[in-house]
């Protein structure tokens, strides 16, 4: 019970003014427990960090194996996938405020934490194309790469291009994502 208070807390403290800002007299305060109990469940900020991070990836996953599990075909599936993945990372402010974080401040620390759950979503892509490409759905010579490719196009479409061009929507990195997942660059035929 406790421990949910404090991890509770924590994400909400987290989430509003980032991982540095944040002690852990604040988290104490705001689970209404003392310092003593919060480092009795929780070693350390970082080790709390990594709770909180842990429960975000399993949401995440869980939003995705139900799109997943749906009887749809396999583009159909990676699409609302994608979609599921940028819906949640706009709902997750903790990951938000992270990923801000990271890059600003250069905390080294955190840029660790990130890169965690880079890995965790890139082994989860890999995962899902391993699957896919085992019952015939896909070609695929190097997963590990196109894994990579995927994350890379759906950061670089989510954050990079929403800095600096005009706003997409969830709908349209989606659709774009999966075109080229798809289709690829095909040379049109010439009749």
């Amino acid at each position: 019970m406790k421990e949910e208070q404090i991890v509770k807390a924590a994400k909400k403290l987290i989430s509003k003014y980032g991982y540095k800002k944040v002690s852990m007299d604040e988290i104490a305060e705001e689970a209404k427990v003392t310092k003593k109990t919060v480092y009795s469940y929780f070693s350390s900020k970082e080790e709390l960090l990594k709770v909180l991070i842990k429960e975000e990836l399993e949401k995440m996953r869980k939003d995705i194996d139900e799109i997943q599990n749906g009887d749809g075909e396999f583009f159909e599936n990676v699409h609302n996938g994608i979609y599921s993945l940028l819906k949640f990372r706009k709902k997750s402010n903790l990951f938000k405020i992270l990923f801000e974080e990271a890059e600003v401040v250069k905390n080294n620390r955190l840029k660790e934490i990130i890169k965690v759950i880079e890995e965790d979503i890139m082994n989860y892509i890999k995962s899902l194309l391993e699957k896919a490409k085992i019952q015939g759905k896909i070609e695929v010579d190097n997963i590990e790469i196109m894994s990579f490719l995927i994350y890379k196009m759906y950061i670089a479409l989510m954050i990079e291009w929403n800095d600096s061009y005009k706003k997409l929507d969830e709908k349209e990195i989606a659709d774009n994502i999966l075109q080229v997942l798809e289709h690829g660059l095909k040379r049109k035929e010439v009749e």
